[in-house]
């Protein structure tokens, strides 16, 4: 009697069980709710020294006081430097940046380009950026809020 009938369904059990039982990535963000991507701007006008004010724990170095730095270069690179890790990326439309398996997308900034908010469709992260200072209160609120629109969980972010 052949085994094979008996053990195709336990394989088939065992595929769907995933790689090793690694747990996935946390989200912060639920999948029900549409997130977008700012058209206002673009990588230069993000270019320069941004400070992290809040942000989600994931799997990029960025946490509250991390320096981040844009710098755009030729046919649609943009270098993103976290801390002292850098994550080339290039652009891929308005306000979004794909790199190293990594989706960066600028979610909001205010008129003058002094905060920034960045998240990922997958919701694994998510932070705010000022330029270097302190974040006037009502443009940290706009941040928040604009997270929230975007289907972020605010209880969440530290």
């Amino acid at each position: 009697m052949s085994r094979v009938p008996v053990l195709l369904p336990l394989l088939a059990l065992a595929a769907c069980a995933g790689p090793s039982g690694i747990p996935p990535a946390p989200s912060f963000r639920s999948p029900d709710v549409p997130i977008g991507s700012t058209t206002r701007g673009s990588a230069a006008d993000l270019a320069g020294d941004w400070v992290v004010t809040a942000a989600y724990p994931g799997p990029l170095p960025v946490r509250p006081g991390t320096r981040v730095a844009v710098a755009p270069g030729a046919g649609g690179s943009v270098l993103w430097r976290l801390g002292s890790a850098d994550l080339p990326t290039t652009a891929t439309g308005p306000g979004r940046y794909r790199g190293a398996g990594v989706d960066l997308w600028v979610l909001w900034v205010d008129d003058a380009f002094r905060t920034a908010v960045v998240g990922t469709p997958d919701g694994r992260f998510g932070w705010i950026m000022d330029r270097p200072g302190a974040i006037s209160p009502d443009r940290m609120a706009a941040a928040r809020e604009m997270l929230d629109f975007n289907g972020y969980d605010l209880a969440r972010l530290p």
